[in-house]
């Protein structure tokens, strides 16, 4: 049965890349599957030769839930074992769709079947990066009907006191990092003295100020970026240093990438001068930096249905999350690209930043992570995000 969902405005014109993606989105990432999913792959008709590759592929999770029962797991070199040598799918090549599991059928598209109902697509899929990096006017959100053939979502774990408010309050967060009369670091400063107030009212369960936030009656201050000395570079740059030193530790996706803007960084006795290069370089190379950005960062909060995500973590976590999201799609894109200025290499570095970021726990860990890292507080996240 077709229900409304509330999805943003490039949804309906998204199509897989299928085998012309340069790097496939479950690359390196074992596949969960359901319990439904597995007894159906393992049942299918199907050759010989695709019946030996989905035995060899499947494997029982070590914890077994009815909807996490089995994971198809990759390849020693990170591909999937079901991969034709064109990049295609051998398994929807010979059966079609209907026996993918659920996340190989549904992805990049993240459905949403709780209160809300919402779909988006994830940012760790290439074509949706390159679909965002050419787009213009900020993302609007709009209505359309569709069956995904999902069972009912679990209940919410985790709640928040916003009087049924909650969409509207994520709406009108993307709506202030959409105002482009500002420039996006000082907009997401800004967001962050959204959230600082959205959070007290909610802790107060102060219904009356969420609306007078929502409606404008409450009026924010205005946030000023810093521009960084060479100090303050020299700080930054040794903070992201160390955060994709963990970081690599953690996640194949970003490693290669990670290791270059380290090198591009630490390649000259002026780090200063190097990055300003690089400013420039990424600035000569995509002057609509600050609109794609943009677009990334709403369509993650979107996604991921920013700052509600259910989990007991306080809504200055997820900001610091999302900074922390923004800083490493900064470093990285300024450090790659100096060193290989193309377009194409700019879209496959976010693209592995948010495999990072949307298959792991990234969102979890980072605030903890610039906390140990000594970067939590306004000052220094005012910093980064200025950087």
């Amino acid at each position: 049965m077709e229900e409304p969902y509330l999805v943003p405005d490039y949804f309906p014109a998204f199509s897989c890349k299928m085998g012309a993606c340069r790097h496939a989105c479950c690359e390196g990432w074992p596949i969960s599957v359901s319990m439904k999913d597995y007894f159906t792959l393992l049942g299918i008709d199907c050759s010989p030769d695709l019946r030996r590759k989905l035995d060899g592929a499947l494997h029982l999770a070590l914890h077994p839930t009815e909807d996490a029962y089995a994971q198809l797991l990759p390849r020693y070199d990170g591909q999937c074992p079901l991969h034709l040598p064109d990049g295609r799918c051998a398994l929807h090549a010979e059966c079609g769709d209907s026996v993918l599991a659920a996340v190989c059928r549904l992805y990049p598209r993240g459905v949403r079947n709780g209160e809300y109902r919402e779909c988006s697509c994830a940012n760790s899929c290439e074509a949706v990066i390159e679909q965002l990096l050419h787009k213009e006017e900020p993302l609007q959100f709009i209505s359309i009907q569709r069956d995904f053939q999902l069972p009912a979502a679990p209940p919410r774990q985790h709640h928040f006191h916003t009087g049924g408010r909650e969409q509207a309050l994520r709406l009108w967060l993307i709506r202030l990092l959409q105002k482009r009369e500002y420039p996006l670091p000082q907009r997401i400063l800004l967001l962050g003295e959204a959230l600082r107030r959205m959070e007290e009212a909610i802790t107060a369960r102060d219904e009356a100020r969420l609306d007078a936030l929502l409606s404008g009656q409450e009026a924010l201050p205005l946030p000023q970026p810093l521009t960084p000395t060479r100090e303050d570079l020299l700080q930054g740059l040794q903070a992201m240093e160390r955060m994709l030193s963990i970081l690599d530790q953690s996640s194949r996706s970003i490693r290669e990438h990670g290791e270059a803007a380290i090198a591009w960084f630490s390649s000259s006795p002026s780090p200063f001068e190097q990055y300003q290069r690089s400013v420039a370089s990424f600035t000569g190379l995509l002057p609509q930096w600050e609109t794609w950005f943009e677009h990334l960062l709403v369509n993650h909060m979107f996604f991921v249905q920013f700052p509600f995500q259910d989990r007991p973590v306080p809504i200055w976590d997820e900001y610091l999350s999302l900074c922390a999201v923004y800083a490493l799609l900064r470093c990285l894109c300024l450090g790659c690209t100096a060193a290989q200025p193309d377009v194409t290499h700019a879209v496959d570095v976010a693209a592995a930043a948010f495999r990072l970021v949307d298959h792991t726990e990234f969102d979890r860990y980072a605030a903890p992570l610039l906390r140990d890292l000594g970067w939590d507080s306004w000052q220094q996240i005012t910093l980064l995000v200025s950087l």
